[in-house]
């Protein structure tokens, strides 16, 4: 597991931050849904590039964090900072019967950012995140509402959380999103982030996004403690092997995070799954890793990443630390 400091992430992607994370409480796991294998990543080769074209460094390639040398070890795993600053990996997710991969992969991507920032020293709480507000705003505020029926983009999502941001988990006026429900999920996918929301929304935003497209700027942003989604029309076995790794397969319109890379005799990268902590079977693989994912080998992952609508993540402004007695368990 590599050190996260923050001099070295300060060559990342932009942006300095001020502002980062410190964890409280117990991250509760919630209520799993029936596995059902919903996929619901939209192919949009337009789209992507209409995100590209906004970024002053469209490719992970142009950034300093790309060009850096790594003098760590080449075996990564994002989620020991998850067990650093919660005490345990986080729960597995399950977007159940809706096409939500694309929120969901990205909030378990910045989820994870979170917990690097709190790993790295940085004062704030780690807060679970609805995915369900990334994928309504990805396709509403951002997508403008094009798509019918369930589905997104990966550029909109991550222009969603540069541009606007993202909630934690809680009760809002008029909206209860202390837990997961699909039907809702589904009907701010075609209605967008409550106006009235939007403001708390866009506290919290990622300051920089960048497009990757290669194995090599995958591995070279998880050294630095920056997950990824990927999102590719490439399927999976179910059963992971004797190493944790699933062998490619099939098709599936699908967004995952990346949360982990390995190096040596069998390089891969970690993928984490949208589908439950039960829907992958076998041994979980090096770093002992979340049970909602699965290695994959380097040039597998290489040929997801050259479809294009892949996205890494930096300097989320998360939640300041608050005083103990303020302190409450969510």
């Amino acid at each position: 597991m590599t050190r996260f400091n923050s001099r070295r992430a300060a060559h990342g992607l932009g942006l300095a931050l001020g502002v980062v994370l410190v964890a409280v409480g117990l991250v509760l796991p919630e209520p799993e849904p029936a596995f059902v294998p919903q996929f619901g990543w939209v192919r949009d080769p337009a789209a992507v590039e209409a995100v590209r074209s906004s970024l002053a460094a469209p490719q992970f390639t142009s950034t300093a964090a790309y060009r850096a040398e790594s003098a760590g070890p080449e075996d990564v795993f994002l989620w020991d900072a998850c067990r650093s600053a919660t005490g345990a990996l986080l729960p597995p997710r399950n977007q159940g019967p809706i096409g939500a991969c694309v929120g969901f992969g990205t909030a378990a991507a910045l989820e994870h950012l979170a917990c690097v920032q709190v790993a790295d020293g940085e004062s704030e709480e780690f807060r679970t995140l609805a995915p369900e507000i990334i994928y309504a705003g990805s396709r509403f505020e951002i997508g403008g509402d094009q798509i019918r029926g369930d589905g997104s983009v990966g550029a909109w999502a991550a222009r969603f959380v540069r541009d606007y941001g993202v909630l934690p988990r809680d009760r809002y006026p008029g909206l209860n999103l202390t837990t997961y429900d699909s039907k809702l999920c589904r009907k701010l996918g075609r209605s967008g982030v409550p106006d009235s929301l939007e403001a708390i929304v866009k506290e919290h935003p990622v300051r920089t996004i960048a497009n990757v497209t290669s194995f090599n700027e995958c591995r070279a942003a998880i050294r630095h403690g920056y997950p990824l989604i990927v999102c590719s029309d490439q399927g999976f076995t179910m059963t992971r092997d004797d190493e944790g790794f699933c062998q490619p397969q099939g098709q599936w319109m699908h967004c995952m995070a990346i949360v982990g890379v390995r190096g040596g005799e069998r390089p891969g990268a970690f993928l984490l799954n949208s589908w439950g902590g039960s829907a992958h079977t076998g041994p979980r693989g090096l770093g002992d890793p979340s049970p909602a994912g699965f290695w994959a080998d380097a040039d597998v992952v290489d040929r997801m990443l050259q479809q294009g609508d892949s996205w890494v993540f930096s300097q989320f402004v998360g939640f300041p630390a608050r005083s103990p007695q303020l302190m409450v368990r969510r």
